[in-house]
């Protein structure tokens, strides 16, 4: 019996470092490059699912976040944590608590503003930031499957300068024949934490 139980706490202790290994960060084994500016956003989402014609609140799926943007002259590397805190989650839409990431390439556009290319935890895709700094995102989502309701995520931001507002739309949603067929969407609101300037 004895020797049923330490194999037993030698198995979970194995599987507790090897879990403590793992993120969904990209790997690196150098220091952080120092970025020419970085940007943080604190705030709350309020999701809504479509149904019947009609977008539904889904209080459970709220959820708090917390961003950090590092902007490089080539590309940004955001980082994402979200955390959802209504006892009645089910857990559909993965872990109660999850960190996304994000690195966006830039290059110059036309109109003045930035074109993106982006690949992450959420999936790859493309996007364009306007001159006037609202942007729009769309990615074909990694974890299409199956079981997986939606196949496209199309995220929309606009920052409040003045009064150092966020507001972002999460869209999950699904593109068939041009047509497109409405999952869930969060809208997030947030306050934008500066770099000093130096």
């Amino acid at each position: 019996m004895r020797r049923h139980f330490l194999l037993l706490v030698a198995i979970a202790l194995y599987l507790a470092a090897c879990s403590s290994l793992q993120t969904p960060l990209p790997l690196t084994d150098q220091p952080p490059q120092s970025p020419l500016s970085s940007i943080v956003f604190a705030g709350h989402a309020r999701a809504a699912r479509f149904d019947a014609g009609n977008w539904l609140p889904v209080p459970e799926h709220d959820y708090d976040f917390i961003v950090l943007e590092r902007r490089f002259a080539d590309r940004w590397e955001v980082v994402k944590e979200i955390h959802r805190r209504h006892p009645r989650y089910d857990g559909r839409a993965g872990p109660r608590d999850q960190t996304l990431y994000f690195t966006v390439r830039t290059s110059p556009a036309v109109d003045g503003g930035l074109d993106l290319a982006v690949e992450g935890s959420l999936g790859v895709g493309t996007g364009h930031m306007g001159p006037g700094g609202g942007l729009v995102i769309e990615l074909v989502t990694a974890s299409r499957g199956w079981f997986v309701p939606f196949d496209r995520v199309r995220i929309s931001q606009s920052r409040e300068e003045a009064s150092g507002r966020l507001f972002e739309s999460v869209e999950l949603f699904s593109r068939l024949e041009g047509k497109e067929k409405a999952f869930m969407k969060m809208a997030e609101e947030g306050i934008v934490y500066r770099q000093p300037a130096p």
